[in-house]
């Protein structure tokens, strides 16, 4: 939070627009705050307005408070839109990365070994991505396809040893 002084010493650049935004979000924090700031910030404002209007020549504004209570708005808005587009773009951002996953889930996939039959050294390897099978239907199918496919390497094997043994 900043204190009167520093506040004090940025009123003639806040009045050039020459804040950056977290500096003028403490800035207008402070003045919403403080009464003594407010006050000095109305005077340089008066100030400053007075003197641009004897340069163009215009007549002087009726009130230099609503005008400076206006600009404050239009200070505070400028934050306001600044933090919801900073905002809106962490939740896209977070909405990209959250459809990517299942894309680099379904382009990766493990292999699982099984071995035929009990105690043999022979190997099939068969391939699945790795999608939870509870949220994918087509995980579920490939493992339920997988296992007929064992179990009819299972029933091969079996008949292969019965042929080997007459």
């Amino acid at each position: 939070m900043m204190d009167c002084r520093t506040v004090m010493k940025l009123n003639d650049r806040y009045l050039a627009e020459g804040l950056s935004d977290d500096v003028l979000s403490e800035y207008i924090s402070h003045i919403e705050t403080c009464e003594s700031c407010r006050d000095n910030l109305m005077t340089d404002y008066s100030i400053t307005k007075a003197i641009e209007q004897i340069n163009r020549d215009q007549d002087f504004s009726t009130d230099y408070s609503k005008e400076l209570m206006q600009e404050l708005a239009r200070s505070r808005q400028y934050l306001l839109r600044k933090k919801r587009k900073g905002h809106y773009k962490r939740a896209i951002v977070a909405a990209l990365m959250l459809l990517a996953i299942p894309c680099t889930a379904a382009s990766t996939y493990a292999t699982a070994k099984y071995y035929l039959p009990e105690g043999s050294t022979e190997s099939y390897s068969l391939k699945h991505y790795g999608i939870p099978e509870e949220s994918d239907p087509v995980k579920k199918a490939i493992r339920e396809y997988n296992e007929e496919a064992i179990t009819k390497l299972w029933e091969l094997d079996k008949e292969r040893s019965e042929d080997n043994g007459r």
